[in-house]
């Protein structure tokens, strides 16, 4: 007979189903305690899974104790509901087959909140360049909220010619991106709402559309793109917090897919070398920084030289093994840039 069990209420924008088995060792006549651990060791693992989704294997065995305190040890919470679809006694074990639905939104904010899937980025800074001055604010609290930081917009605006800072609030991406340099985003995020005011059986009704997009900004690759259109009576603000809340999560969702899946770009320019010693400098970095997948030449002046580093690991600990590197002296940072001189 199955047995359906409900944990509470679900988050339904963001469940996963998972097909998980538990095991628990069994002794005759302790049938309740052993199926009641094996169930428990199912939504374990359930969430396990979830986990999975934000965080690499590695990742995972890095943080194992602060995730066994912060995630684990509270499985149940994370899953809405669950069936147990087979259970059998077998070489003294007891086996569960069990299908959970498990609420990824609260694991997402959990993580976020214990700071692992942004610190295993390198905390990359985000510059938010919206016009509208109330959805850029709400924006702006989204991402605190979530733990990610963020490029103070007042400082930004202070220190900012006004024409400049219009043209890059309207749509010049061009500007976008100098400006997130200027301010050491590693992100930045670009887009347009706009409100209509319109009724509906006799009640005012506002429409919000809301386009977002992500930008690396070493890179000037997008990471993320989305768009959300709310409706709400009565009042235009808790439109556009409806709208926001809506975008960003989506927003930061692809993000952090993308940084679990993708590499890490670090910018290393190198003062004083001469021409013929940047390739066996290459070289060098291949053997003594962990986790190069690629070093390209971006620019060559002479003077300097601009190289952008591909890893799989983090800006933090690419910037530690630059520091061992024999012809190098590392003279500053600043976010996923480096600035070093060639030492002979």
């Amino acid at each position: 007979m199955l047995l359906w069990v409900l944990l509470g209420g679900a988050d339904t924008t963001t469940v996963k189903e998972v097909l998980v088995e538990g095991v628990a060792s069994y002794e005759k006549g302790r049938k309740d305690i052993a199926r009641d651990r094996a169930i428990k060791d199912a939504l374990r693992k359930a969430v396990e899974q979830g986990v999975g989704t934000f965080l690499s294997s590695e990742t995972v065995v890095e943080n194992y104790e602060v995730l066994k305190d912060r995630i684990f040890s509270k499985a149940e919470g994370y899953v809405s509901e669950y069936k147990v679809l087979r259970e059998r006694v077998e070489d003294g074990l007891y086996r569960v087959l069990v299908r959970a639905k498990v609420k990824l939104g609260d694991i997402k904010r959990d993580l976020q909140a214990i700071g692992i899937l942004i610190e295993r980025r390198g905390r990359p800074r985000i510059m938010v360049l919206v016009k509208d001055g109330d959805v850029r604010s709400m924006i702006e609290e989204r991402l605190l909220s979530m733990g990610f930081p963020v490029v103070d917009y007042g400082t930004v605006r202070r220190n900012t010619e006004r024409d400049s800072l219009e043209a890059a609030l309207s749509g010049n991406r061009s500007l976008a991106r100098r400006l997130a340099m200027r301010f050491g985003a590693e992100v930045y995020v670009v887009g347009d709402a706009e409100t209509e005011e319109g009724s509906y059986r006799g009640k005012d009704v506002y429409k919000v559309k809301l386009r977002l997009k992500a930008v690396e900004t070493a890179t000037g690759e997008m990471l993320a793109s989305v768009f959300v259109l709310k409706k709400v009576p009565f009042d235009e603000y808790e439109a556009k917090r409806a709208a926001v809340e809506e975008a960003v999560d989506r927003l930061t969702d692809a993000l952090l897919k993308r940084w679990k899946e993708g590499v890490v770009v670090v910018h290393l320019k190198v003062e004083g070398i001469p021409p013929s010693k940047v390739l066996p400098l290459k070289e060098e970095l291949y053997r003594k920084v962990r986790g190069v997948k690629a070093v390209y030449e971006r620019e060559n002046y002479g003077n300097y030289v601009l190289l952008e580093i591909s890893t799989d690991t983090s800006p933090q600990e690419v910037l530690d093994d630059l520091r061992k590197v024999k012809h190098l002296k590392v003279v500053g940072y600043e976010g996923q840039s480096v600035r070093a001189k060639y030492r002979r």
